[in-house]
C-alpha cells in the first residue's frame, strides 16, 4: 500500500472512532452531524479524511449522508452501565417484551447444573423479543424453574424483565455474566431485523436470589448496533505480572 494512502487510511480510522464516541455519548444534538469544513477543523483532517470516516460510520449503520443536505446520526446506542443487573432504560423509548414461545422441557445437563435442577426435572423454556419503541433490540432464551412460568402475565406491566422474578415473591441477588461477540444467524436476524452475519452481544447470564438460588440460566442476543457497555474498573495493587 502506498504510505500517503496508509496514513489517510489511518487518519480516517481515528476521526471515525472520536466521531463514533461523540455520538454515543450525545456530544452532538439530535439532528444534523456538524459540517465537513466544521469537522475538518475540529480534527485537523483533510477532507477525504472526514469523508472516509463518515462513510466507516455509514458502513456500520451509525450514521446515513443526504446528498445536498448533510449527514445524519441513523440512531444512537443504548448506553448500558455494566455495574449492576438492569434491562434497557433508554431516555425516549418505552420497553416492552414479547413472548415467543413459553414451554417446559427436561432440562439438559448443563441447564439442570446451572438451576440446581436434579437429573431428569423439567424446567421452564421462555423464548422473547424485547423491543425498545417499535426496533427489535435482543432476543433471549431464558431457562428458568417451571413454577416462574405462573407469574408471566406480570410482564404486561413490568418493562424491565427481572420484575417478573420481584414480582413472584423473588429478591433478586449477587448475579454472573459473560459477555462475547458473535454474529447473527438466520432466525435470530431475522427476529432482530438485521442481516444475516450482523454482530450481535450475547449476554450469557445466571440469576440468583438473594439466597443465591438459581432463578435463571438465559443467552440473550442483542443487536450490536444498538448496545455499548459502560463500567468503571479500578486497577489493585499487586496484580502485575503473570500468575
Amino acid at each position: 500500500m502506498d504510505p500517503r494512502t496508509r496514513r489517510r487510511g489511518g487518519a480516517a480510522r481515528r476521526v471515525r472512532d472520536l466521531l463514533r464516541a461523540a455520538i454515543i455519548h450525545e456530544e452532538y444534538s439530535a439532528g444534523p452531524l456538524p459540517g465537513e469544513a466544521e469537522l475538518m477543523l475540529a480534527f485537523s483532517a483533510s477532507r477525504q479524511v472526514v469523508r472516509d470516516a463518515l462513510a466507516m460510520l455509514r458502513d456500520e449503520g451509525l450514521v446515513r449522508r443526504v446528498q445536498g443536505t448533510g449527514t445524519f446520526s441513523v440512531t444512537s446506542k443504548v448506553r448500558h452501565p455494566f455495574n449492576r443487573l438492569h434491562g434497557p432504560d433508554p431516555e425516549g423509548y418505552v420497553v416492552s417484551h414479547r413472548l415467543l414461545s413459553v414451554s417446559q422441557e427436561r432440562a439438559a445437563p448443563r441447564v439442570a447444573e446451572r438451576l440446581g435442577l436434579p437429573p431428569g426435572a423439567r424446567c421452564g423454556v421462555i423464548e422473547y423479543l424485547t423491543v425498545l419503541g417499535d426496533e427489535p433490540y435482543y432476543a433471549c432464551t431464558a431457562y428458568v424453574p417451571v413454577e416462574i412460568l405462573d407469574h408471566l402475565g406480570c410482564l404486561r406491566t413490568a418493562p424491565d424483565w427481572y420484575a417478573l422474578y420481584e414480582r413472584a415473591g423473588h429478591e433478586i441477588g449477587v448475579n454472573d455474566q459473560a459477555v462475547e461477540a458473535i454474529l447473527a444467524d438466520e432466525h435470530v436476524a431475522e427476529l432482530l431485523d438485521v442481516p444475516t452475519g450482523a454482530p450481535l452481544m450475547l449476554f450469557e447470564r445466571l440469576v440468583r436470589d438473594g439466597a443465591g438460588r438459581p432463578l435463571e440460566y438465559a443467552f440473550a442476543r442483542v443487536r450490536g448496533d444498538r448496545i455499548a457497555l459502560y463500567a468503571r474498573l479500578p486497577r489493585r495493587r499487586g496484580t502485575i505480572g503473570v500468575q
